[in-house]
């Protein structure tokens, strides 16, 4: 098994969809946008909320600033209720922790939401030694996440493994030369077939459940 294992929150440890989608109707709605169905999500799978809202609603430049924060008003009071997480994400984190490796989230959800969503799932929040997020004034890449955890746990990327459910998570795992596990049960990668142009991709998942037996295998 692996030292270090990094996992993408949103699409592989939680469905935040449904939150993620009322807030950004919600914003939308109150500017004057159509709201969009819940199959437009998988159209901006792991990019940042910016441009999800250019992307889904043609926001011009000038009106993002009030679309975030009204997101982030909305999200707090709303979003974060709406998270659900996947069956047995729990047990597996357990499992993996117990192994004797270092486990760590690496995101681009804004940091105070994570820590409030972690602090209230405190069975999943405990287990993880690091969590890497975007902030009010520093957005970074996943790639540079990656390397940030690795380089502040002190494990070589070699020795660890990404977990996500999209392109950009293999994207940013292979750019670093880190290995990767896809996600299946998420958000965007939906079928093996789909993740066979990323070499770095050692194993897939169909369910939260399978983390724990796929990855003591690497």
């Amino acid at each position: 098994m692996k030292k270090l294992i990094i996992i993408g929150f949103d699409g592989t440890i939680a469905d935040t969809s449904p939150g993620i989608l009322y807030c950004m109707n919600t914003t939308a709605i109150t500017m004057g946008y159509t709201p969009v169905p819940h199959e437009a999500l998988y159209n901006i799978i792991g990019v940042s909320l910016e441009q999800g809202f250019i992307d889904l609603y043609g926001m011009k430049p000038d009106e993002i600033d009030y679309a975030m924060n009204n997101y982030s008003k909305l999200y707090s009071m709303k979003g974060e209720e709406m998270i659900l997480l996947y069956d047995g994400i729990d047990d597996s984190l357990r499992r993996l922790k117990e192994s004797g490796c270092s486990l760590a989230i690496a995101t681009q959800k804004n940091k105070k939401f994570i820590t409030n969503i972690l602090g209230v799932y405190k069975n999943v929040g405990e287990q993880f030694d690091k969590v890497c997020a975007s902030d009010v004034d520093v957005q970074l890449e996943k790639r540079d996440m990656l390397r940030i955890i690795c380089d502040e746990l002190g494990v070589p990327v070699e020795e660890s493994v990404f977990i996500g459910d999209s392109y950009v998570d293999a994207q940013a795992a292979q750019e670093v030369g880190m290995d990767f596990v896809a996600a299946l049960y998420g958000l965007g990668f939906r079928t093996e077939q789909e993740t066979e142009h990323y070499p770095n991709c050692r194993a897939c998942l169909n369910s939260a459940k399978e983390l724990y037996s796929k990855l003591s295998a690497l």
